[in-house]
């Protein structure tokens, strides 16, 4: 008889993922597994240092180069996304999302092996590679997922660095990183896992059959599907407290990667911090959120930050997003500076 769907309200739930992705309260910097644990999940940084600024919202004290710690490495994830992953964990991003598929794999493989050639197995800027590796332009980015290609990326140029493939069985890999997804973005589904991992859906259904025993179904008000979230983490869930603190969170932040309705119902609001696919508001945008709420919108340039508040805020909080914004780990000569836009109407 299948279980009974706990019932969580929305906001116990992003509570929840607040904590679990260390938003509740930053990591010492020091301490040599706090990059690895803020970036357990994997931090998204395809805009210009989005995985820094996230580290940021996770760890004290981060400083510019942190995306270079030797603790991280740079991966293209999700079909050719930009990221940043821990280095001991990195066989879990890239073989994670393996495709079943023999012919895909091996046509991956091949590209791989092409790399490597061309590359005498030193670190090259992808410019000195044929555009059409592997018949398609943009092709290369698919070889992460043989484990064998990592990346620089310092927002300017891109490297390709050959390497070994990681010792991890790809089943183990594939488990693995359905349990990452369900722990920082549960209650979730197989369709979510798949379009995050980017994997086919039928390769996401049969690693979500392996990990089955370990899931607990999950009804979230005011969201019709049904969703699932490792049963182990279900007392966490439960008893999640809110969140105190400002946080400025980049786009694609994992906090911000999903359920945008459940993180700001207002549409017009949603529309300014959390925009679709192609609908930029003037701007590439970034959430600010204050003990848990997501109250404004973020832009900068350089290091100059801009912010777009949704509603009047007391000066204390007004200071702290400042002293956040002016923290920002971006380097540059000119003095880091903070200007407010009006409330938004």
């Amino acid at each position: 008889m299948p279980a009974r769907a706990v019932g969580i309200d929305s906001t116990t739930v992003l509570r929840h993922r607040a904590r679990v992705s260390h938003l509740d309260r930053k990591l010492p910097v020091g301490r040599p597994d706090s990059l690895p644990a803020a970036a357990w999940g994997g931090l998204q940084d395809s805009v210009p240092r989005s995985g820094v600024i996230s580290l940021h919202a996770r760890v004290d004290g981060v400083r510019p180069d942190a995306w270079e710690d030797p603790s991280l490495v740079q991966i293209w994830f999700r079909g050719g996304a930009d990221f940043l992953v821990p280095r001991a964990d990195v066989g879990i991003f890239t073989l994670g999302s393996y495709p079943r598929d023999p012919a895909r794999a091996q046509a991956l493989e091949a590209i791989a092996d092409e790399v490597h050639r061309l590359t005498g197995g030193r670190m090259t800027p992808v410019r000195e590679l044929p555009r059409d590796l592997g018949g398609r332009p943009f092709a290369i980015r698919q070889t992460a997922i043989t484990g064998r290609v990592h990346i620089r990326w310092d927002s300017a140029n891109i490297w390709v660095i050959p390497v070994q493939r990681p010792s991890i069985d790809v089943e183990d890999a594939r488990r693995e990183l359905a349990r990452r997804f369900l722990h920082w973005h549960g209650p979730s589904t197989a369709q979510r896992l798949a379009r995050w991992a980017g994997v086919e859906p039928r390769d996401a259904a049969a690693t979500w059959r392996t990990i089955e025993g370990e899931l607990a179904p999950v009804q979230v008000d005011g969201v019709a599907e049904s969703r699932f979230m490792l049963a182990a983490d279900l007392d966490d869930l439960r008893g999640a407290r809110p969140i105190e603190g400002v946080r400025l969170l980049p786009m694609d932040d994992p906090f911000t990667k999903h359920d945008h309705e459940l993180l700001l119902a207002d549409d017009t609001l949603r529309a300014r911090a959390l925009p679709k696919v192609g609908r930029s508001p003037g701007y590439i945008p970034g959430a600010v959120l204050v003990d848990g709420e997501i109250v404004g919108a973020w832009q900068r340039q350089q290091r100059k930050v801009t912010v777009h508040p949704f509603r009047s805020m007391p000066g204390r909080v007004r200071d702290d997003i400042e002293a956040e914004a002016l923290a920002f780990p971006i380097a540059g000569r000119a003095a880091a500076s903070v200007a407010w836009k009006p409330v938004a109407g």
